[in-house]
């Protein structure tokens, strides 16, 4: 089937976030089909029982690790079940927990049929904590040549906001394994380097800052894995001296204190934003 859209979603022990996220879906206009692949979670029933809940109104394939393998090879043996079906043009990421806007897929399918040299596209995050309330608004920039400079110094692309075409994954092949808990970032960077890229200049998630998320339990892997990217990818310039240092000042910093300066100095945002 051409340009259809399949939506990889890895899931582990956070059933209230995977419910909100599949409520969230049923604004979607687009077509899709959600593949929904659990890293050995605790309650299978549960997540079972919740997939069934909504089966009538969302296209669901649920797969399931019997013992927890982690994200990068939970994501990746999602792209080799999606590439085997051999029926998309288009892979949709999202978190559980997460909650897709203002018609997000339709938007996004639409650039990529309009821009046929894009490989890769993102979106503006509206970040939240747990109780929903706003943290900030993420806006990169949105043409590729400056997202090629900016990915030295952060990633531009919100894991869970990202579409990329099949043929990225045909070419490049899946997320690279050798960069715990940051193989989101360094997949961006093999893409950037093959494909042009870009950023919709619209809100189109809500992306859930969580305590008990990959991003606050293995900070320090993280972090260690991005000193490591950025010192590979490393190329003379202010943007990646400036990535660099601002990563090893991330592997010192406490969370909170984090979560204050990109509120504040780090992200650009628009405090009167309100969701349509």
């Amino acid at each position: 089937m051409d340009n259809q859209i399949a939506v990889l979603l890895p899931h582990y022990n956070n059933l209230n976030g995977l419910q909100l996220t599949l409520k969230s879906l049923l604004q979607e206009t687009e077509e899709f089909t959600l593949f929904i692949f659990d890293d050995g979670s605790d309650d299978i029933e549960s997540i079972k029982s919740t997939i069934k809940n909504f089966s009538s109104q969302l296209k669901i394939i649920l797969e399931t690790n019997q013992t927890n393998k982690g994200i990068t090879k939970t994501l990746n043996k999602g792209l080799e079940f999606i590439l085997g079906l051999n029926q998309f043009s288009f892979i949709a990421r999202l978190d559980a927990g997460d909650v897709c806007m203002n018609n997000r897929f339709k938007y996004q399918k639409e650039v990529f049929l309009e821009n046929i040299d894009i490989g890769l596209l993102g979106c503006w995050v509206k970040f939240v904590d747990v109780n929903r309330k706003q943290l900030f608004v993420f806006k990169p920039p949105s043409s590729s040549s400056e997202l090629e400079t900016s990915i030295h110094s952060y990633n531009p692309f919100i894991h869970p906001s990202v579409m990329y075409r099949i043929d990225v994954i045909n070419k490049l092949g899946f997320y690279p394994e050798n960069y715990p808990a940051l193989e989101d970032h360094a997949f961006f960077f093999k893409i950037i380097k093959s494909f042009k890229t870009s950023i919709v200049e619209h809100v189109l998630l809500e992306y859930e800052v969580n305590p008990k998320g990959i991003s606050t339990l293995m900070r320090k892997t993280q972090t260690r894995s991005r000193i490591k990217l950025f010192l590979n990818e490393y190329k003379f310039g202010i943007y990646p001296t400036v990535g660099l240092l601002r990563a090893l000042i991330t592997h010192i910093l406490p969370q909170k204190v984090l979560i204050l300066f990109k509120k504040n100095f780090f992200y650009k945002q628009y405090e009167d934003y309100h969701p349509k």
